[in-house]
Parts: C-alpha cells; sequence; structure tokens
C-alpha cells in the first residue's frame, strides 16, 4: 500500500536525511512536517500502525529556520501526473 515511486525517491535525499538526523526524527517525519510549516495540508497514507503512530507525531515541534532553508536546495521533481515544489 501506498505510493512507492515517491516514497522511495523523496524519503532518500540526503538534505532531509541529514535534517532528519540532525533533529532526530525520520525521514517521513520531517517531510510531514516541512509541509505543514509551508502551509500545506499534508494526508499520510500507511496501514502499519507504528508509522500511523509516526505520522502523527509531527504537530509538537517545528524545524528551526538554520535547517529548514536546507530545502530551498533540493531541486524540484516532476512527474506525468504532479508537479512537486520542494522550495517557497
Amino acid at each position: 500500500p501506498g505510493t512507492t515511486w515517491l516514497k522511495s525517491d523523496v524519503l532518500k535525499n540526503p538534505i532531509l536525511n541529514t535534517v532528519a538526523e540532525k533533529l532526530g526524527k525520520s525521514p517521513a517525519q520531517v517531510a510531514l512536517r516541512w509541509g505543514l510549516q509551508m502551509g500545506n495540508s499534508v494526508l499520510p497514507k500507511s496501514t502499519n500502525e507504528g508509522r500511523i503512530r509516526e505520522n502523527l507525531d509531527v504537530f509538537d515541534w517545528s524545524i528551526p529556520d538554520d535547517l529548514f532553508v536546507k530545502f530551498s536546495e533540493i531541486e524540484q521533481v516532476s512527474t506525468s501526473f504532479f508537479t512537486f515544489h520542494y522550495v517557497n
């Protein structure tokens, strides 16, 4: 279940992984938190109880400005169905 082509590309990004490591969070949590801090609605999908709990643990912390700015270094990814903008 889920969108494996998107998950595998995004969650392996070195910048995302560096930020996640510095914050002690998973790359998925940081990606979700980034979306929230950008003012977007995020709709994570999982059938795994552990990942569902992890996905909900994004509301009591934030990505500090010095790390948030690193996301502007990530290139925009386009597909035939969607365009994902990683910069403001």
